[in-house]
């Protein structure tokens, strides 16, 4: 894990009276996912952490005078690190896992380097991919599997006790896309990411599905200016790339959510806010 542990407690020691939000993801512009939600937080107050596993290496470069292959992980670590910056992020942690191979990082050993890092920042909230990763890259879904064996983990007492007390994260979110979000973006619904001589196509939850809708009609503008730091992954001929400020503007007004899992006293009922639930849990 490419943080040290003293850089963690120095996190954390600024991070004890806020709401605390963690976001584990594969690769740098996976962020902006959650982007305008991330935006939204930080700027008013909560410290937020975003956990990037991979440097996104192996990616499909889409600039001619920016990155080269040898040096595409050094300049999509500085375009993570510039998005954050636009977002409000306070604090980046890099895994340094494989792009492309993330399920080759044992599940064993991927729960116990983010487990050290629950623990030490105590998250009140945790975001990470779903299931089906949104659309089913393996690093999304290899990562998805992680976090959530993590988020168990950190909470049980008996498990590396050496490495912290337990932290029960109170509630953990994964990404949703509702049907909805297809008519917002001109072509969308027929778009493919190809990877690997595959079309993988992006997953709609349905309305029942959805946990948590935030809005961030206050913050989408800091997401554009995320997205503008992602020079590399301007795919010339993606959906994303050739929107206009204002089509994004009205496509990502509202990002979606689905509460996976909880450690709170009740469930609860479809909601607006992160702070929905965490009445009980001092972070004043």
């Amino acid at each position: 894990m490419n943080v040290p542990l003293c850089a963690l407690q120095c996190i954390i020691t600024g991070m004890n009276k806020s709401l605390r939000i963690l976001a584990v993801l594969a690769h740098p512009d996976d962020e902006l996912a959650a982007g305008g939600t991330l935006a939204k937080y930080a700027r008013n107050g909560a410290d937020v952490a975003v956990v990037c596993a991979t440097r996104g290496e192996a990616a499909t470069i889409f600039c001619e005078d920016c990155a080269t292959r040898e040096t595409l992980a050094h300049v999509r670590t500085g375009e993570l690190e510039c998005a954050c910056q636009a977002l409000g992020v306070q604090h980046v942690l890099w895994l340094d896992w494989p792009d492309g191979g993330v399920d080759t990082i044992p599940v064993q050993q991927a729960s116990a380097q983010l487990t050290a890092i629950i623990r030490e920042l105590r998250p009140h909230v945790l975001l990470s991919h779903p299931e089906h990763g949104t659309y089913p890259h393996p690093d999304h879904i290899a990562v998805h599997e992680r976090a959530a064996a993590a988020y168990e983990a950190a909470a049980n007492p008996t498990y590396l006790s050496e490495i912290g007390p337990a932290w029960a994260v109170p509630k953990f979110y994964v990404r949703a896309m509702p049907e909805t979000f297809f008519d917002l973006i001109p072509g969308f619904r027929d778009y493919r990411v190809n990877l690997n001589g595959q079309a993988l196509p992006f997953h709609a939850d349905p309305p029942e599905y959805i946990d948590c809708t935030i809005d961030c009609t206050e913050s989408v503008d800091y997401r554009i200016k995320g997205w503008a730091c992602h020079r590399s992954q301007h795919n010339p001929n993606g959906r994303f790339s050739t929107m206009s400020a204002e089509q994004q503007r009205a496509a990502f007004q509202h990002e979606h959510f689905r509460l996976l899992s909880h450690h709170l006293t009740t469930d609860l009922a479809p909601h607006d806010s992160l702070y929905t639930g965490l009445a009980e849990f001092d972070h004043a």
